[in-house]
């Protein structure tokens, strides 16, 4: 729901501010006050193009803002669902600020929730919250891709879309793995070859995670064997067995402090603690000693070791860093070869592939035949609402094709015919709103006044609340009135049951019903013209439905017969 709304210097409007309620919201003025200004401004909040003129002469930039709540609905998560994906935070309050910056020049800034944002996330989102009907953008019934999901909506195909789309996603899928396989025998059977190669390779090398840093570790040793064993010896004789060795020169101070213990027996600790330093010496010796004892070359080992590291280096050129990317690299190859070699998976794949046509088949056909039923209830609740809404002769017709293809499998009505995701059809709304005259694309042939109230019709039939929470309409009554008023009002209201609803009117009889009323104004002070909005209540709301009733003159009767319209509002109770 749009909450607020606040611009400054965009066109005519120096700087004004509206919060918006629930329900029916109605905004009235003169001819020429600014009201469509407002929802234009609105429109760049919404994803729409934003051009230099938008600017107020003389002002630095032109600020647009939206507050709008996120509500708990299939749209208002979807809309959440694109923000998230584009990096902005929606908090568990659930709330939208969007602000759009236009420079002179032309160039805008967007920004999300305090985050710079993109023109194409603000559309998609724009999408998801608001539908603007009349002479602006965001009029879904231009848009003919659009039609068949509207369409789909009135005769409630969303589960059985749902699982044919998953059904022809899968049939694709397997119609890619059959095409891979497919590509050409030659081409499997070199492939097979090498990874038969890779394979014996890797497994014949019987790997272990580890080895080549053992290997590193121990070659050292290896190669300097008579040099270790020498320097180990000469270093065991220093220590213990040469004449002055440091164990024999320790013995000699022990005990010499021996001696100084018996004359101070509080440095008898000295003395133990060199005991433990020729412990510590003679253990270092006796390893010293076996190390020179065993420290014998083994010109075998050596070669062997060389030539394993040799291999290793090899193997890691060729398939990974270290052994355990090389093992990787062979379970994969292992994986391949049996896919390559698998004749069942190829009958598997056939066999699923003959399945998921069956089904996406007979899906299509229910599809197909549901909205055709559908196309013909809703052409005719359309033509009915259309004529309560003063376009008595008016036609409207959902027109359903099939694409032929010769190359699919799908047949309908005996002809082969494309199968996409959403189905075999193709759907466009066609509409004549005179007599006689043969319905045309509606997007080619309707007036702004028309597609609002097309739209309204169309709104009222399908009462979808929860995909879009606000409609606005601009135009909706344009070329009515009397009793045809009365029943746009009347519609509009009942609308506004699911929906937030934004209308621009020059009826008395539409405002006379809203929740909430807003009188915008255009004044000129200091030559220079400028438009504004106030909520309208009491007196001034009467007063605002006697003008629109009477004009110019503004009588006691025009007032009475306003207060009369404001009383006789009985308005439907509304959704909790």
């Amino acid at each position: 729901m749009l909450r607020l709304l606040r611009i400054a210097n965009f066109a005519i409007i120096d700087a004004l501010e509206v919060e918006f309620g629930p329900g029916l919201n109605a905004l009235t003025g003169e001819t020429g006050a600014g009201k469509s200004i407002i929802f234009e401004a609105l429109n760049l909040t919404l994803g729409g193009r934003a051009g230099a003129e938008t600017v107020r002469a003389g002002a630095g930039e032109a600020v647009v803002e939206t507050l709008f709540d996120l509500p708990d609905t299939p749209g208002g998560r979807a809309a959440q669902k694109i923000l998230e994906e584009a990096g902005v935070e929606v908090g568990p309050e659930r709330e939208l600020i969007v602000r759009r910056r236009v420079a002179p020049a032309g160039r805008s800034r967007i920004y999300l929730n305090g985050a710079l944002g993109t023109a194409a996330t603000l559309a998609a989102v724009g999408e998801r919250l608001v539908n603007i009907h009349g002479q602006h953008a965001h009029q879904t019934l231009l848009r003919p891709s659009a039609h068949l999901g509207l369409l789909d909506e009135f005769a409630g195909l969303g589960e059985e879309l749902s699982k044919l789309g998953e059904t022809v996603r899968a049939l694709r899928e397997t119609e890619r793995a059959l095409a891979e396989r497919d590509r050409g025998a030659r081409e499997r059977a070199q492939r097979a070859d090498l990874l038969r190669f890779q394979v014996e390779e890797l497994e014949s090398a019987r790997l272990a995670p580890g080895e080549m840093e053992a290997i590193e570790a121990e070659l050292p040793r290896l190669r300097n064997a008579e040099r270790l064993g020498t320097l180990a010896g000469e270093l065991h004789q220093r220590l213990y067995e040469a004449e002055g060795s440091v164990f024999e020169r320790l013995g000699e101070i022990q005990r010499g402090l021996g001696r100084l213990a018996e004359l101070d027996p509080g440095r008898a600790k000295w003395q133990e603690d060199t005991a433990s330093l020729l412990a510590q010496v003679e253990s270092l010796s006796e390893g010293l000693r076996a190390y020179a004892g065993g420290a014998e070359g083994d010109p075998a080992r050596l070669e062997a070791l060389e030539a394993r590291r040799g291999l290793l280096r090899e193997l890691r050129r060729k398939y990974g860093a270290d052994e355990a990317e090389c093992l990787g690299f062979l379970a994969r190859a292992k994986d391949e070869l049996a896919s390559l070699s698998d004749e069942a998976g190829g009958e598997r794949l056939l066999a699923g592939r003959d399945r998921l046509r069956a089904e996406a088949g007979g899906l299509a056909r229910h599809v197909s035949e549901a909205r055709r039923k559908a196309a013909r209830t809703l052409d005719k609740r359309m033509g009915a609402g259309l004529a309560e809404l003063g376009l008595p002769g008016a036609v409207f017709q959902t027109n359903l094709a099939h694409a032929e293809d010769p190359e699919s499998f799908l047949e309908i009505g005996g002809r082969r015919v494309r199968l996409r995701a959403d189905g075999a059809d193709e759907g466009e709304f066609f509409f004549s709103p005179n007599p006689g005259e043969p319905p045309r694309p509606l997007a080619r042939v309707a007036s702004g006044g028309e597609l609002s109230r097309l739209m309204l019709a169309l709104e009222s039939v399908l009462r979808r609340g929860d995909l879009i929470p606000t409609l606005i309409f601009d135009e909706v009554d344009a070329g009515i009135g009397g009793a045809v008023a009365e029943v746009v009002g009347r519609k509009l209201l009942e609308v506004s049951r699911d929906h937030q609803v934004l209308v621009i009117t020059h009826l008395a009889q539409v405002a006379s019903l809203a929740d909430r009323h807003f009188g915008i104004e255009k004044h000129v002070a200091k030559g220079r013209t400028t438009a504004s909005i106030r909520p309208l209540d009491g007196e001034a709301r009467v007063e605002e439905i006697a003008r629109m009733g009477a004009g110019l003159e503004i009588t006691r009767a025009a007032r009475q017969h306003a207060k009369e319209m404001l009383r006789g509002a009985k308005k439907p109770a509304r959704r909790g």
